[in-house]
């Protein structure tokens, strides 16, 4: 009986695993844009592959190669390093010359850089592309954009959905408008619905475009159904449809951190995040830990930290504690659930 349990769990590994890739390209069937708006794919750089070579998620259209130390990103450079706790570290100066890092966890294995001036502010940014693990219709992959703000500092942004590789480029960077700057096609799942949105980033910030943008009027809407269909149509009167909020330009709360709660992360347990907003209000938030993208922002003279999820537990907790010892000032950006707030940064500076 066991040994019949066992083989039913790997063939349903097997098949869920075989979904989840074709889920990364059906999406693409409920896409209502034109191949002429896809064609005006945004111009990236692959630099190289970081971790155990080319997951089974993407396409090999590409020729891995090994990522080199060093990154052509940011006003001087950055370097690239896995820490002792297997974090992937990524470390640089910013234009006067004080120190920057971004520590992303151990979930960045595979993954794929890219590099390009995804803002058009005269400074290369950074692309990485790293599998989920999901399965089913769960989103297949993570694209994290590393930019660079005025102060040649990084600002991160991540989204999962079913990003692919094709030809030395990703499928999702687009530029439809034609002005210079990258646009990312977000695709999720709600209510009987593919939603799709755009985001574009300008001065290393990236927000969600609502209403008219280029040719059409977003958010879009394709119902789903057995066959594909592409056809953008308006959601029934009683269904309304949610997309997540990924914006990391204008911020959803501010105030101050009074007290965190932490949870089992593992396990998709929430981090409890109690906040005292600017007019005195307490306001519990929870990043939503099943998607791993939420990331902690601390910014100082000295220089400036980014945390995700996904990194040290340990350093987690020490950097929210930072915050709550000194009453940092926090924003937060980005909302994962309609009802509650949900952050996909929280961002801590000095008062």
């Amino acid at each position: 009986m066991r040994t019949l349990t066992k083989l039913i769990a790997l063939s349903l590994l097997l098949i869920t695993g075989r979904v989840s890739v074709l889920a990364q390209h059906k999406n693409q069937n409920y896409l209502p844009l034109t191949k002429a708006e896809l064609r005006k794919r945004f111009p990236i750089t692959y630099v190289g592959t970081l971790g155990n070579g080319s997951p089974a998620y993407f396409e090999n259209n590409t020729s891995d190669k090994p990522l080199a130390t060093n990154l052509d990103i940011g006003p001087s450079g950055a370097a690239v390093r896995m820490t002792d706790e297997s974090d992937l570290e990524i470390t640089g100066k910013d234009k006067r010359q004080r120190e920057w890092s971004i520590q992303l966890g151990s979930n960045a294995y595979g993954c794929r850089f890219y590099e390009a001036d995804l803002d058009k502010n005269a400074t290369r940014d950074a692309v990485i592309v790293f599998p989920t693990g999901g399965n089913g219709l769960a989103p297949a992959n993570h694209l994290l954009a590393i930019t660079f703000d005025e102060d040649g500092r990084p600002v991160t942004f991540e989204a999962d959905g079913y990003f692919q590789e094709t030809g030395g480029a990703i499928f999702d960077l687009v530029d439809l408008d034609q002005n210079g700057r990258a646009e990312l096609i977000y695709m999720n799942f709600d209510s009987g619905y593919w939603i799709t949105n755009i985001y574009e980033v300008t001065n290393a910030r990236w927000h969600r475009k609502s209403g008219r943008h280029a040719n059409r009027v977003y958010p879009l809407y394709t119902r789903f159904t057995f066959r594909a269909n592409n056809k953008p149509t308006a959601p029934r009167q009683g269904r309304r449809p949610f997309a997540p909020d990924l914006s990391n330009a204008t911020p959803q709360l501010a105030g101050r951190l009074v007290s965190y709660q932490w949870a089992r992360i593992a396990y998709s347990e929430d981090i409890s995040l109690v906040i005292q907003d600017t007019r005195g209000r307490s306001v519990t938030s929870k990043p939503v830990s099943w998607y791993a993208s939420f990331a902690i922002v601390v910014d100082s003279e000295e220089g400036r930290k980014i945390l995700t999820l996904s990194a040290s537990e340990d350093a987690m907790k020490s950097l929210l504690d930072t915050i709550v010892s000194n009453d940092y000032e926090i924003l937060l950006f980005g909302k994962r659930r309609p009802d509650e707030s949900s952050p996909e940064i929280l961002w801590a500076r000095r008062r």
